[in-house]
C-alpha cells in the first residue's frame, strides 16, 4: 500500500467500486459511481453495475461466492448475459479511494463467473466463485439442459423425451415403434427401417 493511500485512509475520503470482467476479446470496466471513472488508463462505465453482495475476508481457504447485480435495462448488459460466453470469466472487484482525485484502489475480490440469472424486475446477476471452487466442481458434463447447451447452445437435449417410455430395456430388440404414456401419438421408425426389419423376418 502506497504512502498516499495510507494517508487518504487515515483522513476523510470518498470511494466507489471498480469492476473488471475479462472476456476473450478484451476486458470490460464498470463502476457503481454516478459517472464514468478514469483510473489506471481505463474508463470504468457507470450505470451498468447496480450492487453486489457483502464481501467477507478470511485468513483460511474458503469457497466464497460474490453476487454482482447489473441493470438489465441497459442493452449492453443484456448482451453480456445472453450473447457472451461468460462461464469462468475472470472478475476483479476493487474499492477506489478518492480525495480530490483518485488516490489508489484496494482489491476486494477475485474469482470466476459460475452462474447467471435474469429476472423480470430488470436485474441481471452474475455469481462469482473463488478460484477454490474449481477444486470441488464436478468434472465432466451433466445430464441437464444447461450443461448440454454449454457445448451445443442451439439444441434441446430433451426434445424427444416425450416420445420415450418410462423405462428402456437395454439390449432387448424392439419392433421399431416407440410408444409413450404421456405423448398423444406414437412415434414410428422411418419407412426404410421398418422395411428392413420386415425383410429380415423368415
Amino acid at each position: 500500500m502506497s504512502t498516499a493511500l495510507k494517508q487518504a485512509l487515515a483522513g476523510d475520503y470518498q470511494f466507489c467500486h471498480l469492476l473488471k470482467i475479462q472476456f476473450d476479446w478484451g476486458p470490460i470496466y464498470m463502476t457503481d459511481a454516478d459517472e464514468d471513472i478514469s483510473y489506471g488508463g481505463n474508463i470504468y462505465l457507470a450505470g451498468m453495475l447496480k450492487s453486489f453482495s457483502s464481501v467477507k475476508h478470511s485468513s483460511g481457504i474458503r469457497i466464497g461466492d460474490l453476487k454482482l447485480n447489473f441493470n438489465a435495462l441497459d442493452s449492453a448488459v443484456v448482451a453480456l448475459g445472453l450473447g457472451e460466453k461468460w462461464m469462468n470469466r475472470r472478475v476483479e472487484l476493487s474499492k477506489l479511494i478518492i480525495t480530490d482525485a483518485p488516490v489508489g484502489a484496494l482489491s476486494l475480490y477475485k474469482g470466476l463467473i459460475s452462474k447467471m440469472d435474469m429476472n423480470s424486475s430488470g436485474t441481471m446477476s452474475f455469481t462469482v466463485s473463488s478460484i477454490w471452487a474449481d477444486f470441488e466442481k464436478s468434472a465432466g458434463r451433466q445430464t441437464n439442459t444447461a450443461s448440454h447447451q454449454k457445448f451445443f447452445p442451439n439444441t434441446d437435449p430433451f426434445e424427444h423425451t416425450p416420445f420415450l417410455t418410462d423405462s428402456v430395456p437395454w439390449g432387448k430388440e424392439g419392433d421399431g415403434t416407440v410408444k409413450s404414456r404421456s405423448a398423444k401419438s406414437s412415434f414410428e421408425a422411418p419407412r426404410n427401417k421398418r422395411n428392413n426389419n420386415q425383410q429380415q423376418e423368415p
